[in-house]
């Protein structure tokens, strides 16, 4: 069955998560990507646990690749990378602005060579303005990025994962399809700018317009919404659940199932705005309720009063729900070790075209015979001798 992008060539550069992250999606809808990595391999197959030179850091975001090792300081392996490049679609790069200039693989110099060639380049701050060359992961973006300071309850704190090189991975995968679209109507392609502070700036809900038009400044809500009550997390007797009711009807399902109807009349609580003048009443009264049960318990009451509600799972938890499992989010493939290794599935269910995991995330230079020898007609003592020189 043929996928959406299938034919399209996509040449990545990039290391660490964002990058990686947004070419995979590529690959997974079909894209051939080539990952060009230093003869030494990218820096994330060095994070343990690994299994050999496949870490797990490595693996969720390196499937549907082919790996070609090339020495990009090294004048030969600029001229190979340019000749790759000529017949390209895509380029995918997150160095720090300005490298891909200096390494003679800017922009402007791509097109010249290559009209239609799609950049996309991903950075912390962006390819221009007063920080772009400020060092940035992930973490810096979410501190500046105002996210960690909504986040937590007392104490800012760092989100359980990549929001801000997951957002801009996404981010830079539709943008580089839009390109693709607008190359498909007018023939040129062109560069998009990334950057992983304005992904996290664009998750921030209400609170540039909250700030700007009312001078409300969101605060640190623990387990809680600043907009609904109760939301938010509640203990059980055996552990901990999230109870969400953002409407009138859900509040009073939560009456309903707690065995207090008389909360839904109650004048601190039958509207909207008194359950948040009054929340930590309200939060005190369903907690009251949540500890007198277990976690099944307290769900089954709820979810028989259509309060929407969630146990808190654990990763074990997370594997084992049913629903997980009939989604397909976890898809096992073979390394080139010959284990099976677990991956995350793919997210997109297109009903014609759907995505595969049709290659696992490759061993280094896994493409280096077929490329070297085949593409560019290399014999193989010229190709040793190239690795033994650093080139490739």
């Amino acid at each position: 069955m043929a996928q959406i992008l299938e034919g399209y060539k996509v040449i990545d550069i990039s290391r660490f998560i964002a990058g990686p992250y947004c070419t995979m999606l590529l690959g997974d809808m079909g894209a051939d990507v080539i990952k060009v990595e230093k003869p030494q391999g990218d820096e994330n197959r060095l994070m343990k646990p690994a299994i050999d030179d496949l870490s797990t850091y490595f693996m969720v975001s390196n499937r549907n690749k082919r790996s070609l090792t090339l020495n990009l300081k090294d004048p030969r392996g600029k001229k190979i990378l340019l000749g790759i490049l000529e017949n390209a679609d895509v380029v995918v790069e997150n160095f720090r602005p300005g490298v891909m200039e200096r390494l003679g693989f800017g922009f402007e110099a791509l097109r010249k060579i290559n009209p239609k060639i799609v950049m996309t380049s991903i950075s912390g701050f962006g390819q221009d303005g007063p920080h772009a060359q400020r060092p940035a992961f992930d973490s810096i973006a979410q501190a500046i990025g105002g996210l960690m300071g909504i986040t937590g309850e007392d104490k800012p704190v760092l989100s359980g994962t990549w929001v801000g090189d997951y957002s801009a991975g996404l981010y830079a995968a539709f943008g580089t399809v839009l390109a693709l679209l607008h190359r498909e109507h007018t023939g040129m392609g062109q560069h998009l700018d990334i950057a992983l502070l304005d992904s996290i700036i664009s998750w921030l809900r209400t609170a540039v317009p909250d700030f700007l038009l009312f001078g409300k400044k969101h605060v640190r809500n623990g387990g809680r919404d600043a907009y609904h009550c109760p939301i938010g997390t509640f203990q059980t007797s055996d552990g901990y659940i999230f109870i969400t009711a953002a409407t009138q009807e859900q509040y009073a399902g939560v009456a309903r199932a707690a065995g207090h109807p008389e909360w839904i009349d109650d004048p601190r609580f039958a509207t909207e705005l008194a359950r948040l003048a009054n929340s930590s009443e309200v939060n005190r009264l369903v907690a009251g309720w949540t500890t007198s049960l277990t976690a099944e318990e307290a769900l089954s009451a709820l979810m028989s009063a259509d309060v929407p509600c969630a146990p808190i799972n654990d990763i074990e938890q997370v594997l084992a729900n049913p629903q997980v499992q009939h989604r397909e989010n976890v898809i096992w493939t073979k390394c080139h070790t010959g284990q099976d290794i677990p991956l995350p599935g793919i997210p997109l269910k297109f009903s014609d075209t759907p995505g595969s995991v049709r290659m696992p995330p490759p061993k280094i230079g896994d493409y280096n015979e077929e490329f070297y020898m085949g593409s560019l007609g290399l014999s193989r003592e010229e190709m040793e001798k190239l690795g033994k020189e650093g080139v490739i």
